[in-house]
């Protein structure tokens, strides 16, 4: 796979914050969002070991990375796993709450950009907020489909039957293929 797309951002942050240029390394064909946390986070921790980083440091170098480059919110919940190795169902300003899911095979097919939602309200802000604490209880066909629903009422994007999803990936919809 080639250099990802955020990658020239990226290096140019880290070399402003410690002076130094991180390592390339190459992103894999996954959703932008997880691309980004795990390419980023390895660069890290190699370029760590060269100018010997704590790993306090290169937490510190993300968080001001990640801020200045994306959704800092949406990143710092998946930061947050990446640090505790646990998955977690998380909101601004509240406690994470830790979840058990199963580990889950997936293969991207598609992304699409987003665009501002076609209609939002609080209802519907309170099924988007709701949805993950439904999937953390069961990944099955109808909480699928509620969610899949949303991402069709919202951004009109379809879905094909079978074991599919939307997810969220930093200003784009990626759509995923669950294989196990």
């Amino acid at each position: 796979m080639e250099t990802p797309s955020w990658w020239d951002q990226f290096s140019e942050l880290v070399k402003e914050a410690t002076g130094f240029t991180p390592p390339v390394v190459q992103g894999v064909d996954i959703p932008v969002a997880s691309q980004y946390a795990i390419t980023s986070l390895e660069a890290l921790r190699i370029l760590g070991k060269r100018i010997s980083l704590t790993e306090d440091e290169i937490w510190e170098t993300l968080e001001m990375v990640d801020e200045a480059m994306f959704n800092y919110y949406a990143l710092k919940a998946m930061r947050q796993v990446q640090r505790s190795g646990t998955p977690i169902l998380y909101r601004e300003a509240e406690d994470p709450v830790q979840v058990r899911i199963p580990i889950l095979t997936v293969r991207k097919l598609m992304s699409y950009p987003l665009e501002k939602p076609s209609y939002l309200d609080n209802s519907v802000v309170h099924l988007v907020g709701i949805i993950p604490v439904l999937l953390s209880e069961r990944i099955d066909e109808v909480n699928m489909n509620l969610e899949n629903g949303l991402w069709k009422s919202l951004y009109g994007l379809n879905t094909p039957p079978g074991k599919y999803k939307w997810v969220w990936d930093l200003g784009w919809a990626s759509l995923i293929e669950l294989l196990n």
